[in-house]
């Protein structure tokens, strides 16, 4: 007659055999390699391998351990959608019970910042034969907004002139001191044509002159002697690498309050700056497509 302390431990024993059954059953599957190894949310993310599931609902996925969604599977490769609310780290495969960790780590990018500014003021002093003068309008990307710091700023504005946070003085008075390694590149193309900063030369300011040239037709705009009027060039965007090495790309659209589509010089008011960009606040990160 079996005992109850034998009946015990042998119903432990069957249960342990039926667990290691069930483990031996259960189909490995191998994590190989994953790409990008970099993306903001919604960044669609490969993972390549062999003996996945088909069946999405047996598949769970996270980055840095928040849930990625799945966005489909074979066997042999996961594609799934950085979500929201990432942070970088490891990504974890779960499946059949099993769980496997990539060797190395998923770097979660900021968004890309799409905006325009509207409205920007950039009086000067002077011109028409007079010395310009006057303080510059500083603009920083990281803010999206005008600034009065000596040292986080982008770009500066004063009638058509612009000026970048980078090099050295051009001579001119009242101009902003430069205190980081921005520069600029003039690029021919549509706004959304130029999606990358990667392999242009940037200029800075130097003495007698600025990364973007001034006068008509030299930079971003044109002068037109017959309606007295300052307009951008169809085509030309400005691309920056901002003081601390993050990239963006502008296009200027108006030099009129609100942007009127036809200005008029006597009515409708100038040094008034309407433009749109795209910023990208990671570092080293040089795509600018949106």
């Amino acid at each position: 007659m079996k005992t109850p302390r034998t009946l015990f431990f042998l119903f432990l024993s069957l249960l342990t055999l039926a667990s290691c059954s069930d483990d031996a059953d259960a189909p490995e599957f191998a994590l190989l390699a994953y790409s990008p190894e970099t993306g903001a949310p919604g960044t669609e993310v490969t993972l390549t391998g062999s003996g996945f599931p088909s069946d999405p609902s047996e598949v769970s996925v996270t980055i840095g351990g928040v849930a990625a969604p799945v966005v489909s599977v074979s066997e042999t490769r996961i594609v799934v959608s950085v979500p929201a609310g990432a942070a970088s780290g490891e990504i974890r495969v779960t499946a059949n019970g099993v769980t496997r960790t990539s060797s190395g780590g998923f770097t979660v990018l900021s968004q890309l910042v799409a905006e325009t500014f509207s409205n920007l003021e950039a009086p000067q002093t002077g011109s028409q034969g007079e010395p310009e003068g006057g303080p510059f309008t500083k603009f920083s990307f990281a803010t999206g907004q005008v600034t009065e710091s000596e040292t986080e700023w982008d770009i500066a504005f004063r009638g058509t002139t612009l000026a970048v946070n980078g090099g050295a003085p051009t001579g001119t008075a009242d101009e902003p001191e430069r205190n980081g390694n921005g520069g600029a590149a003039i690029q021919d193309g549509t706004f959304a044509e130029i999606t990358s900063a990667e392999g242009l030369t940037f200029a800075q300011d130097a003495p007698g002159a600025y990364a973007i040239p001034t006068g008509s037709g030299n930079g971003w705009y044109n002068y037109n002697p017959a309606t007295f009027t300052i307009n951008p060039i169809p085509g030309k965007i400005l691309v920056f690498r901002t003081h601390d090495g993050r990239y963006a790309k502008v296009e200027i659209l108006s030099y009129y309050r609100d942007a009127p589509a036809q200005p008029d010089p006597f009515t409708d008011e100038s040094r008034v700056y309407t433009f749109r960009y795209v910023y990208n606040p990671n570092q080293g990160e040089m795509t600018l497509a949106q």
